[in-house]
């Protein structure tokens, strides 16, 4: 019987979770999903009761397919960022249903606040680059005013991956990557900003003690070893934050490293030891999981996400690969027609919260196949942008890793080689990228490694695509017709804020 760590991702559609052993392979893997509510406009959440079914539900399928064959020493998890979970001294959440990273909820308190505060300082000082109303302290001001008897018996606000630790350990901590996502965390001084925190009116100890990522936060309980059929006693690390996981496990251990995420939403990161920051663009910043350096990246809403809505709109949910097969054998700008898949909303650079996605120069001609290269080139364009920031300091040639769900097919890759101007590789654990940062932590936090060479040793590209020149001149039409209607669903959207505020209620 040999040694393997469990680590378990809290993605946005479902838990990720998988054995690694110390030379970062992965030796069994499972997934179980859950869901998410919209129950109104802006609110975007899930249960954290799913989130322990499925952590438990992982456990038990991975153990009983492994059979024995290995020994579970340790346990990382990474977890979707932004989510706010209030909780008692317990750790029991006090709301059933609590929003996550996408959640706006927070903007009429980000409003408030901002009205006597320089909002650009405040991205100075703390990288938080997403629309402000989605972030966790402005999230909290929204439950001390909407539910103040749920307040007066908070004890703590924890993220995703913080309240399961909680679960499986009893101890309630964080680490600095989750920590730099809470609109309250200095970036320069790796401490919360006890000013912020003073001005929403939320109390400082509501934040849980911030600890190393590979930290050992505490042991499995008997309660929670008998849930998820683990050995009592193993000990779990911090982990971090999916964004820095992610980022780890693509293998972005040292300054300069670049990957691009492709799954519900996308974002290129960098990882150095100072926060790429720029006031227009706003790319968001987090502490990495490892001391000392920082991941910066530009993201963009519309990914996976509205490539799922497509397939399912065409009554193709179990066909997107041959929903892609037939984009591919569609010419470059899609015979004219145009998406901007921002159909969740924008970032900041795209037009903030309240934009949406949209097809432009319909025909009776197109197709399936064109409908979904407009939308992959949209995804392009949008991520061409990002790169040409985060990008700008690393040299021409430096090879772009692909990672996530989107990764695994060539059409999405090759449109962003050709568009970033770029070798992109998919590595042969792209599926599992935030599961292998959690294990690399778990196999650090515990001593098994002394550093991240084994992961590095352990990467494999399963596919490389290079960028074709010849293809330059064929983009340029195309990349007009988005930047066109790119700004025409701003335009919409600053309409449709207008009709929204006049509508009686």
């Amino acid at each position: 019987m040999s040694d393997v760590v469990l680590a378990v991702d809290l993605g946005t559609g479902g838990c990720k979770a998988a054995l690694v052993d110390p030379t970062a392979q992965v030796v069994g893997t499972t997934f179980a999903a859950y869901p998410t509510t919209y129950p109104a406009p802006g609110r975007h959440e899930q249960r954290p009761a799913d989130w322990w079914a499925a952590v438990v539900r992982s456990s038990r399928e991975l153990l009983a397919a492994d059979a024995g064959r290995h020994r579970v020493v340790a346990v990382g998890l990474s977890g979707h960022s932004l989510a706010m979970v209030p909780v008692d001294a317990d750790a029991t959440p006090l709301l059933d249903a609590v929003p996550i990273w996408s959640d706006t909820r927070g903007e009429d308190a980000a409003a408030a606040y901002f009205a006597d505060a320089d909002e650009t300082d405040w991205y100075a000082r703390t990288g938080n680059g997403f629309p402000r109303g989605m972030y966790t302290v402005f999230k909290a001001a929204w439950l001390r005013a909407a539910h103040p008897d749920v307040a007066a018996r908070t004890r703590r606000i924890l993220g995703s991956k913080d309240w399961v630790n909680a679960r499986l350990t009893g101890a309630q901590r964080t680490d600095p990557s989750y920590a730099s996502g809470s609109g309250a965390y200095d970036l320069a001084g790796r401490r919360m900003l006890p000013d912020v925190l003073a001005a929403l009116g939320l109390p400082a100890d509501w934040w849980p003690p911030v600890v190393p990522s590979a930290g050992v936060v505490g042991r499995l309980t008997p309660d929670a070893a008998t849930a998820t059929g683990l050995p009592a006693g193993v000990p779990v690390v911090a982990g971090g934050v999916d964004n820095a996981c992610m980022a780890l496990g693509a293998g972005l251990d040292r300054p300069g490293a670049a990957y691009v995420s492709l799954g519900s939403s996308n974002w290129v990161t960098v990882a150095g030891p100072e926060p790429v920051l720029d006031p227009v663009g706003r790319p968001f910043v987090f502490d990495h999981v490892l001391p000392g350096l920082y991941i910066s990246a530009l993201s963009t809403f519309g990914g996976g996400s509205s490539l799922t809505w497509l397939a399912a709109v065409l009554g193709r949910d179990d066909d997107l690969d041959a929903l892609l097969d037939e984009a591919t054998a569609v010419p470059v700008g899609a015979d004219g027609l145009t998406c901007v898949p921002t159909l969740a909303g924008g970032t900041v650079a795209e037009g903030g919260p309240g934009v949406r996605g949209a097809y432009l120069g319909l025909d009776l001609g197109h197709t399936h196949g064109h409908l979904a290269r407009a939308l992959v080139e949209g995804i392009g364009f949008s991520l061409a942008d990002a790169a040409r920031t985060m990008l700008a300091g690393a040299p021409a040639d430096r090879e772009l890793t692909a990672t996530g769900g989107g990764a695994r097919g060539r059409l999405m890759l090759q449109v962003l080689a050709d568009l970033v101007g770029r070798p992109v590789s998919r590595p042969d654990a792209a599926q599992h990228g935030a599961a292998l940062g959690a294990a690399a932590l778990a196999l650090l936090g515990t001593g098994t490694w002394t550093d991240t060479t084994p992961l590095r040793s352990a990467r494999r590209a399963a596919l490389r695509v290079t960028p074709r020149p010849d293809l330059v001149a064929a983009y340029t039409s195309p990349r007009a017709r988005f930047d066109a209607a790119r700004a025409a669903t701003r335009a919409h959207a600053a309409v449709t804020a207008v009709d929204h505020h006049r509508t009686p209620t």
